[in-house]
């Protein structure tokens, strides 16, 4: 009787494994996908929040231009209320921030500026650090 070979062996192993991975290679895979989650769990609240004021600023100079528009239509006089401006000017809901909170809107007519247009801000609170005013705010800023 013969004794098989090197080759032969090998073969015999490689036509008995089992294709897949083992328990050990299936762990660590999950464990590192665990650690993507939890790092992006960590990081993605941030990003929410100002992407959230980015888009407040940017509808508080969209209805900026509407205001100014219909001031010029209207011999420079500011609108009562945003909803007058519905649908003429802006789109109706366009009076609510990223927070899903009404604008504080007031025409001043006599003063620095011919309206005051304001969002709370992320604390959903007026007279706070926090609150977004149209006349000061940086537009290019998520905070």
């Amino acid at each position: 009787m013969s004794t098989p070979t090197l080759d032969t062996r090998i073969k015999a192993r490689r036509a008995n494994a089992r294709p897949g991975f083992s328990l050990i290679e299936l762990t660590a895979v999950l464990v590192i996908i665990g650690l993507l989650m939890a790092g992006a769990a960590i990081a993605v609240p941030g990003y929410l929040e100002r992407a959230r004021v980015r888009v407040t600023k940017s509808s508080m100079e969209t209805i900026k231009t509407a205001i100014n528009t219909y001031m010029a239509n209207n011999a420079g006089d500011a609108p009562e209320t945003l909803m007058v401006m519905v649908p003429s000017y802006i789109e109706e809901g366009s009076d609510v921030d990223a927070w899903e909170e009404p604008f504080y809107y007031r025409p001043t007519p006599g003063g620095v500026h011919d309206f005051n247009l304001i969002s709370a801000g992320p604390d959903k609170k007026f007279q706070t650090e926090d609150d977004i005013d149209v006349w000061t705010m940086d537009v290019n800023t998520g905070t």
